[in-house]
């Protein structure tokens, strides 16, 4: 038997050599209300099996399903089965076996019913995926073990033990399963407290002081003896240090042999993914072609070449829309949506849909679609299907309801949005879907209430709230109350006369009472003109939203202004414009729009940000503050602050929220406190390129060679060692200049080489 400590991880050539038997098998930890009990019951199974077949044991199956690249990050593609990224189930099963390409795998959920535990076993191979329901005694868990190995013995001939199937979590074998809980959520500290105190006991089995020697040689930064754990380990670092994950993943794809054609796939296919992470493109490309030998590993590519525009893309989702498996027409829908081709989505998930017709993410994406297109029938066809998936989501209740009602089915439409409003009250789309069905079928009272939900929630007024009214003044002409609705709206989004408007023609066309005086009442306001703004505090300034109140700035500081604006005893707009400037010769100025919530008299407005020109001369300026609103509304101010001294790196990370970590501890490599030391930017410098030798090894063992730029020729360590204060000052100023970065945090070693590897870029 070849037993490794990792449950997730190996993917066969594709195709899969499925007649010449089994040769692969991979054990999901169980979930359900019990854990470490779920984690028990799959560990027994997996130590159970003592065929020729690769078997995967239970640390860590979810961390191994490699993601798929997106414009900004990563999917993971368990996300797309259901909000808890749940397993237990036939799509789960089927996506955890073609994700790591393995022969089998198996998914469950351990719960108790009255004194007896049940085990609803999922059993996926390329073929099927199979439901079996299992029993035990509360208090003989290892017996559902013991069934599991059964199945797997008689409908797959492989050879089983059932010698060690006990579970008691009172013994020191409970102590090993947290262990192997705890791995696989990252903690790998605890992990090893709890392993060590396994294998001290009496009782411990012989495996365990493997999985023990290794965990403590990582955490000593030595050598893990078992390359696959060793990149299992790298991928549970938070953060994750890509050098370090990129140099586990190579060191595993080298063990072609060990590995077999099983795993090295899953290998590539990491390498690629975490060198795509760090820009290194031809890199991702390499291992890209070696992963695509498996349906998902093609997926991932032809996802990747979509985000990257690569015109190979299309080959490849062109291939993917014929592979009956789920996630390869999850790569393909991806991929589709990416190029722009529709036609291929449509087609990728009307395949999908057959072949996982329980799986609600096919119907959600095929609505959208479908009201893309004005097609209200197919996205009400693919939402009808979809609630009755997943009968608790109050998005799909919401869309449903905005199908109906574009159908005409009125009723049908106000029944799936209070649905919708049943299971979340806060779903103020629903709201405005409900208010407008309500509007239109002659019932103004309980649309006005619907409106009002609906605003109290989300005081900016949603744009298409306000088309669907105007629509609704052609499609139903003979609903005046409409008029009132949109009136309504008008004036909450500060569209003052033609909010007046609409409420003449309300009383035009015979509008009744109370809405009528209503009516009377807000002409007269929106007519009248609008009550004066004040700024009725001191205006405070800061370096940058979170730093120290300060009137002392240095020149390409950030600042941000904090103030109270008031209408005393009316209510403020909707929405105003903020300006700052730097009188004296327009050397800086910045507006935004803030939006007020609904009803506020008086509003705190702050982070209001404006950058201080670098060449800024020193001396002593105004700040110029105004507030624009409605028609005639407006009120300023001005306080005074002084410039001194030069541009500042540290003034300038630290007022934009910049973070910079090390990648050891994943501690802030400065904070505000360094200000008030002296010569601050030159220690900013020196703490930089002191952490840029502490990770010359490990940059050295997981960088490339840089081919473009100053760096050209040099390997990751030589990069890292002979950086220089220029160059450390120069991708500072780099990072500065990205307005993207703000209010961030970064491990510095990651940002820099990836820096480096685009060719040291100038600001």
């Amino acid at each position: 038997m070849r037993t490794l400590l990792i449950s997730l991880g190996l993917l066969l050539l594709w195709p899969l050599g499925w007649a010449q038997g089994i040769t692969s098998v991979a054990v999901y930890p169980f979930s359900g209300p019990d854990v470490i009990l779920g984690t028990a019951v799959a560990d027994r199974v997996a130590e159970g099996l003592v065929d020729d077949a690769l078997v995967i044991g239970v640390f860590p199956t979810p961390v191994l399903v490699p993601p798929l690249v997106a414009e900004e990050g990563f999917f993971n593609p368990l996300a797309f089965l259901n909000e808890r990224f749940e397993v237990a189930g036939f799509d789960g099963a089927a996506m955890v076996r073609e994700t790591l390409g393995v022969d089998i795998a198996l998914t469950g959920s351990v719960t108790l019913t009255g004194e007896r535990l049940r085990l609803e076993l999922y059993l996926a191979t390329p073929e099927r995926v199979t439901r079996h329901l299992l029993r035990a005694p509360q208090g003989e868990p290892g017996r559902l073990a013991v069934q599991v190995l059964g199945i797997l013995n008689r409908e797959f001939d492989l050879q089983v033990d059932t010698a060690n199937t006990a579970i008691d979590l009172l013994t020191a074998y409970g102590d090993y399963v947290q262990a192997l809980a705890l791995l696989s959520g990252g903690f790998t500290a605890e992990a090893l407290e709890r392993l060590t105190q396994a294998v001290a006991a009496e009782e411990a089995e012989v495996h365990w002081q493997a999985l023990l020697d290794n965990l403590q040689a990582y955490l000593a930064g030595g050598e893990v003896a078992d390359p696959l754990l060793w990149a299992a380990l790298e991928l549970t670092r938070s953060p994750l240090d890509n050098l370090r994950a990129i140099a586990a993943f190579e060191a595993l794809a080298a063990e072609k042999e060990w590995l077999g054609e099983a795993l090295w796939p899953l290998a590539q296919l990491w390498v690629a993914t975490l060198r795509a992470s760090i820009n290194d493109h031809p890199g991702a490309r390499a291992a890209f072609e070696q992963a695509a030998r498996y349906p998902y590993g093609l997926a991932a590519r032809a996802v990747y070449r979509a985000v990257n525009r690569v015109e190979s893309a299309y080959q490849d989702l062109t291939e993917l829309v014929d592979i009956p498996e789920r996630s390869a027409l999850l790569g393909a829908q991806l991929a589709a949506q990416q190029l722009g081709e529709t036609a291929l989505e449509i087609e990728a998930l009307a395949l999908w849909s057959r072949v996982a017709p329980f799986m609600t993410y096919p119907f959600e994406r095929r609505s959208f679609i479908a009201f893309d297109q004005d097609d209200a029938l197919a996205a009400a066809q693919a939402l009808v299907v979809a609630v009755s998936l997943a009968p608790e989501s109050d998005l799909y209740w919401t869309n449903l309801g905005w199908a109906y009602y574009l159908l005409g089915f009125l009723a049908r439409s106000e029944r799936a949005s209070l649905r919708a409003l049943e299971l979340n009250d806060q779903q103020y789309v629903a709201w405005y879907n409900l208010g407008l069905v309500q509007a239109v079928t002659a019932r103004l009272g309980e649309a006005m209430e619907a409106y009002q939900h609906a605003l109290a929630i989300d005081p900016g007024v949603e744009d298409e709230a306000i088309v669907d009214l105007e629509n609704a003044l052609e499609l139903f002409p003979n609903q005046i109350g409409v008029h009132f609705a949109l009136a309504t709206l008008y004036e909450a989004e500060g569209r003052r006369e033609e909010a007046a408007a609409q409420f003449e023609q309300y009383l035009a066309r015979g509008g009744v009472e109370p809405f009528a005086a209503q009516a009377r009442q807000r002409i007269a306001v929106l007519r009248a003109p609008p009550p004066p703004l004040e700024i009725t505090s001191d205006i405070t300034l800061n370096l940058g939203a979170r730093g120290p109140v300060t009137a002392t700035f240095q020149p390409g500081d950030r600042l941000a202004a904090r103030f109270e604006l008031s209408t005393p005893g009316f209510e403020l707009p909707a929405q105003v414009m903020v300006t700052l400037s730097l009188q004296g010769a327009d050397l800086a100025a910045l507006s935004q729009t803030v939006s007020i919530p609904r009803g506020a008299v008086a509003f705190v407005i702050g982070d209001i940000a404006l950058d201080l020109p670098a060449t800024l001369a020193p001396g002593r300026y105004r700040l110029s503050l105004s507030v624009s609103g409605l028609a005639e509304q407006f009120a300023s101010a001005t306080v005074p602050l002084e410039v001194t001294g030069s541009p500042s790196l540290l003034r300038r990370l630290l007022s934009r929220g910049i973070v910079l970590r090390t990648l050891a501890a994943e501690v802030a490599i400065y904070t505000a406190a360094d200000l008030a030391r002296s010569e601050p930017d030159l220690r900013l410098v020196e703490a930089l390129l002191q952490e840029l030798r502490l990770t010359a090894a490990v940059a050295q063992e997981a960088l490339p060679e840089v081919t473009v730029g100053r760096f050209a020729g040099k390997q990751g360590g030589a990069l890292f060692r002979d950086s220089t204060a220029d160059d450390v000052r120069d991708f500072l100023n780099f990072v500065l200049a990205q307005a993207g970065l703000a209010n961030s945090s970064f491990t510095f070693v990651d940002l820099y080489a990836q820096w480096a590897l685009d060719g040291a870029p100038a600001p």
